[in-house]
């Protein structure tokens, strides 16, 4: 048996955090705590199964082993975790999972040479330190430090919208960022950033339209795409509405021709030379003086756009008659959807 720590070791819970994120491929966030259960071949049951197998209630359960919510046990050879499946909240059994897993990852029943964590068998000293090691490894695992701090969440109502736990669980989880914070290593700051780099961008700069409900990522957008509305909501909404386009490259250029389906499209000049379609899907936007441009917004767009996310003006695509209104797909599609084949 190891030796005994007398105070919740924070440094090592973040360093078994970020060796859940790499092992498990962990790059966005909410994650599912089963799948990692799942992964690592360990055993699972819950509360329900243990009082039908035994005759008994799920209260007994919870007082045999001395926890509403579940429990870890270690044979020697693997872990078994139980949780308690009667608890209506979903975001509370995601933090009690991560809990058990992080005595796993912690390696308390190994290191302290013990087969289950009670209250009874161990001191209260002891099975503090203990359990706030777990409770460290749930929230950070969970909602990781850098991600609240870059994301700049600061209200409990976004911590549980974000990362699906619970409203007790998000209350800590801001509670105790700068504590956490001050126990992540610097190497540990720049993992976890660049682990969630993609996911913080999505996050930063998600938006979903309350007209059209179209979704989309447009760091400096000030219309939507699809409809022109400035009415935003940050990230993904309940409601999406997918819009039809075409494939266009990093430049807005089509791969192939709208209009008539040219593949031959990658030469100098940007009208189709089957068609005369111009094939670039930008901004309409500008200026022009006998004849010559002087000035254009130029935005280059995405292949559904019907509409400049910088100045809200129409595209070029949207302009040649090649992308129908929304107002109509969306007519149309509700229409598909309500027929009965």
């Amino acid at each position: 048996m190891n030796y005994f720590p007398r105070t919740a070791r924070y440094d090592k819970v973040m360093l078994q955090v970020n060796n859940l994120f790499f092992r498990e491929k962990i790059t966005f966030l909410p994650f599912d705590p089963f799948q990692i259960i799942k992964n690592n071949k360990w055993g699972l049951t819950t509360y329900s199964e243990l009082a039908e197998e035994y005759g008994v209630t799920v209260k007994d359960i919870e007082t045999a082993f001395q926890s509403e919510d579940g429990y870890t046990i270690y044979d020697g050879i693997n872990h078994t975790i139980a949780y308690n499946d009667t608890i209506q909240v979903q975001g509370r059994i995601r933090f009690t999972l991560m809990h058990e897993i992080g005595h796993i990852y912690m390696n308390h029943l190994v290191d302290f040479d013990e087969t289950i964590l009670l209250r009874s068998t161990l001191t209260n000293a002891k099975y503090k330190v203990l359990e706030n090691e777990a409770n460290s490894f749930a929230r950070n695992s969970l909602a990781p430090v850098m991600v609240v701090k870059d994301l700049n969440i600061n209200s409990i109502s976004d911590i549980i919208s974000k990362f699906e736990i619970s409203a007790a669980a998000a209350k800590v989880r801001l509670d105790t960022l700068i504590l956490d914070y001050r126990q992540i290593f610097s190497q540990y700051i720049r993992f976890q950033r660049e682990n969630f780099k993609d996911f913080i961008h999505l996050s930063l700069h998600s938006k979903t339209c309350l007209q059209c409900f179209h979704y989309f990522i447009e760091e400096d957008a000030l219309y939507c795409p699809v409809c022109s509305s400035n009415n935003f909501y940050k990230g993904k909404g309940i409601f999406e509405m997918i819009y039809d386009g075409y494939k266009v490259d990093g430049m807005g250029r089509a791969i192939e021709c709208p209009r008539c389906g040219n593949e031959e499209v990658y030469y100098d000049g940007d009208h189709c030379k089957t068609c005369g379609l111009f094939l670039i899907n930008k901004c309409t936007n500008q200026d022009t003086w006998n004849g010559e441009v002087q000035w254009e917004c130029g935005t280059i767009l995405d292949g559904n756009a019907r509409y400049c996310v910088k100045c809200g003006n129409k595209s070029t695509f949207f302009d040649q008659e090649i992308l129908d209104d929304w107002t109509i797909e969306k007519e149309q599609k509700e229409y598909r959807e309500k027929l009965p084949f």
